[in-house]
Parts: C-alpha cells; structure tokens; sequence
C-alpha cells in the first residue's frame, strides 16, 4: 500500500496468517458455497426467534439454531451444562479474579455405545443472560468439531488451533458475535467487572469478518448497526483497507506451506 494508503488493521504475520487461514478453510471446507444459507448471521429475531424461559430449553432451542445457521444440524451432538463463573470485579483499580472462573464452553468428541462419534459441547450457565455471547461460545465449540474433520493441519500447526477455531467462527458466519463477546469492561453496583472470551482479540475479529465478507461478495458495513461504537469504527478501518487490495487473488497466491505447523493430531478437546 502507498504512503497516503489506508493503514493496514493488522501487522504483516497476523494478515498473512488470516489470508492462508481462510484459505485453508475454503480448501477443506468449502467457500461460500458449502451451505446454501451462508451469510452474516445477525442478532435479529429471524435469525433467533425468542425461547423459552426455562434455562435449560432456552440453551438448547439457541444451541440448535447456531448448529443450523453453521450449517451443521445434523451433525451428533450432546449440549451439557458446565460450571458457573463467579464474577470477575475491579475494586480500587485492582482486579480480583476468582479461582472458580469457569470456561466459556467446552468441545469434546467422544463414542457413543454403538460406536459412531459425536461432540459434546458444554457452556457456562452463567452467559444464559447474555444469549451474544451464548452464541459466541456455541459457534467456537462447534468450529472445533468442523475443524476435527480436516484432512490437513490449519496454517501453524494444530498447536495453534484455538485460533483458527476463532477464525473458522466468523468463516461460518458469526464474525459480529465473536467480535463483541471478545471483550467486555464495564460498570456494575460493585466496581468495574472484565471480562475476555475467545483467543483471537477484537482487531483481528473484526479484520477476519472484513475479509470473510468481502471475499463472499458481501458488505461487511452491514455489520455497522449491530456493532459497538469503537468495532464500528475499526470496521470501516479495515474495509477501506481491504477493499484497495485484489484480496481474492492475494489469498489464493497465499502459499500455506511457509504456514506448516508440528505434525500434531487434531484436537479432540477444546475450551474457551
């Protein structure tokens, strides 16, 4: 890009490594061609009609949907409930961070009986009241279990593969609810509360959902009214920094072998 150029929203490594990870997944699972329905999923009610309140049917009827909106509803599943966070508070500038801070979610493949595979996927009761970053936690596990079916490594290795499960959630359409679930900091009645969720920070999530859309031919500024005023903004960053570039032929001249990891297995098991 020329000096007077948009500025690019990543350093070199980490648009590299996006570029040869999207790649990758269109490599191993298909662009956006893979599901007919492929597209942004919104926080609106027709992509998540409203639930029960009993706790239990309400992560399973939300559960269900991110499977579909995945792509995935009739992949075997089991929907468990994890252990519950207990708050996270900043008291006098100083956090105080509980050793029973519990996981986001939790993926693992196991065999049933008759000896098929199928994932079992926990979540945090304590993300019931907030069903953003519900689906954040559902579209992680189930990028896992997507990504337990790749025939090759992800670019570095598997060793890396929490982040690409990051990156593979917004390939599968759910790039606005990664990004604003990735960090929260706020005021409550008791101090300032924080909270991280996923590996992947907000600048790379947004960048990953900038680049996914344009490269389905899609406006990623139709993001803009569901994101948070300083994720809007980075948005337009990397769109006007993505839309200068011929991004399709830049992936697709990506050589992932300068991107080989360790000859480590697939993971079997994962958490966020």
């Amino acid at each position: 890009m020329g000096l007077f150029g948009p500025k690019s929203p990543l350093d070199t490594d980490e648009w590299d490594w996006q570029l040869a990870s999207f790649k990758w997944l269109i490599m191993e699972f298909g662009g956006i061609e893979r599901h007919p329905a492929n597209r942004l999923v919104l926080p609106e009610e027709s992509f998540f009609p409203k639930t029960s309140t009993d706790p239990s049917r309400k992560a399973q009827k939300i559960f269900e949907q991110v499977k579909m909106l995945a792509g995935m509803g009739d992949w075997p599943t089991r929907l468990v409930q994890g252990d519950q966070t207990r708050e996270m508070i900043l008291e006098s500038g100083q956090m105080v961070k509980h050793d029973s801070h519990a996981p986001a979610g939790e993926y693992r493949l196991l065999k049933a009986d008759d000896g098929e595979y199928y994932a079992q996927i926990s979540f945090n009761p304590a993300q019931l009241g907030d069903p953003a970053k519900l689906i954040a936690t559902f579209a992680h596990e189930l990028s896992h279990y997507l990504m337990s079916t790749a025939k090759t490594a992800p670019p570095g290795g598997w060793e890396v593969h929490e982040l690409t499960t990051d990156l593979c959630s917004v390939y599968l359409g759910f790039g606005i609810f990664m990004a604003t679930s990735a960090w929260n900091f706020a005021a409550s009645n008791e101090g300032w509360q924080y909270e991280r969720q996923g590996y992947l920070n907000e600048r790379m999530l947004i960048t990953a959902m900038v680049i996914w859309e344009t490269l389905a031919k899609r406006d990623p500024l139709e993001a803009l009214p569901y994101l948070k005023p300083h994720l809007a903004k980075d948005t337009k960053m990397a769109n006007k920094f993505v839309q200068k570039r011929d991004l399709l032929d830049e992936l697709m001249s990506t050589d992932l072998s300068l991107f080989a990891g360790g000859e480590t297995a697939a993971e079997d098991s994962g958490t966020v």
